[in-house]
């Protein structure tokens, strides 16, 4: 079964002056203990120690508008009350793991304009990545941004837009916003996700589709179309993607939103030079093999997917999933000897009992179960 492309998109938006302390010389293996440091609470699912890694004001300042006027500063300050008791990345980021997910550190580095970023990868239901924006903080290094792969822009960008389209309208600063179309939307949105993730697709497309034809061409709208489709039929979420290329062509987010839909048009060329391109522009990541792997399995080459898992298997000796997709190749061309080789490897590295196992194959293969070397490696 394809695994959907899933975004990761959290509403964090707060207002104030930053003051900071005379600097000091950034260097890069200081950006890498944060970028592990990130990792370790993760890991530990500690939720308030990942929030203080983050300025979420120094966030804000980066989209808010700049300016003298006493109505502008008002409508700031209250937007910031509104919504910065809404940001809480750590708790955000729990949930998208709770779902399966993992959460990997890759690499620190140094952009063309000397600027530190922290590049995260994370999978579970889908893939994305997460390039995280560092700067010094009051002596402190803390994250201030974020580019998200799937949305294909920085965060700061996507609440730009959201925060001009409200600023923008007019006697905006005197009215509920309540009575504001953009804000109903992102109400609606909110409603759409959870709904969905409820597994209440039918009543989540209803409500799509009573959003505002201006806020759906949205990127941030779009994406959430393409998850929601996902779960309703093949036909709406191919169409789904195909309304997303056609608005955003050469976006960085089709490498990974465009993925699906090559697939299930059985595009496997084009879908491996995506892979490349994204690879390339990530710097390099070799999970990505993995990837590359099920699409050579999709497409029924089972030798190069064989290739793409055993460097997975040399990567990432501890990651299941590439064990389970070899195995499902192996019994498929009947090659009984790396059957038991890798059910042995269940046992024996993952400490998986021979009873589920035995379980799992009836479900899936249950033909082989009832083969001569099954019970003898069973009996054992």
């Amino acid at each position: 079964m394809i695994k959907k492309i899933t975004y990761f998109l959290f509403i964090a938006i707060s207002f104030s002056c930053v003051k900071e302390k005379e600097k000091t010389k950034i260097t890069l293996e200081d950006v890498t203990n944060l970028g592990f440091s990130l990792q370790n609470k993760s890991d530990r699912d500690d939720i308030p120690a990942m929030n203080e890694l983050y300025d979420v004001k120094a966030f804000a300042d980066i989209f808010l508008l700049k300016s003298a006027d006493k109505e502008v500063h008002e409508f700031n300050a209250g937007f910031f009350m509104g919504f910065s008791r809404n940001f809480n990345f750590g708790e955000m980021l729990v949930a998208q793991k709770s779902e399966g997910g993992s959460y990997e550190f890759i690499r620190a580095y140094e952009d063309e304009k000397n600027n530190f970023h922290l590049l995260f990868r994370l999978y579970g239901e889908g893939l994305n990545y997460h390039d995280y924006l560092v700067k010094e903080i009051n002596g402190e290094l803390k994250i201030v941004d974020m580019y998200i792969y799937m949305s294909g822009e920085y965060l700061s960008d996507t609440y730009r837009t959201y925060y001009k389209s409200i600023l923008d309208k007019s006697n905006v600063l005197t009215k509920d916003l309540t009575e504001i179309t953009v804000y109903q939307d992102a109400l609606k949105l909110i409603e759409v996700k959870e709904l969905n993730a409820a597994g209440k697709f039918k009543e989540a497309h209803k409500v799509y589709k009573s959003i505002s034809n201006s806020s759906k061409v949205t990127k941030a709208f779009q994406l959430v179309n393409i998850m929601l489709t996902f779960n309703l039929s093949e036909d709406l979420y191919y169409k789904a993607i195909k309304d997303y290329e056609k608005r955003f062509p050469n976006d960085p987010s089709l490498y990974l939103v465009s993925l699906d839909g090559l697939i299930y048009k059985k595009e496997f060329d084009k879908a491996i030079k995506s892979i490349d391109k994204l690879d390339e522009l990530l710097g390099g990541d070799p999970f990505l093999n993995y990837i590359k792997g099920n699409i050579y399995y999709f497409e029924k080459d089972y030798e190069n997917a064989l290739g793409k898992y055993a460097i997975i298997n040399l990567e990432y000796p501890d990651f299941i999933d590439a064990y389970d997709s070899a195995l499902g190749i192996y019994l498929e061309t009947n090659n009984t000897e790396k059957v038991i080789e890798i059910l042995e490897l269940y046992v024996n590295k993952f400490e998986i009992d021979k009873e589920e196992l035995k379980f799992n194959l009836s479900e899936f293969a249950p033909a082989f179960i009832k083969t001569k070397e099954f019970k003898n490696w069973f009996s054992k």
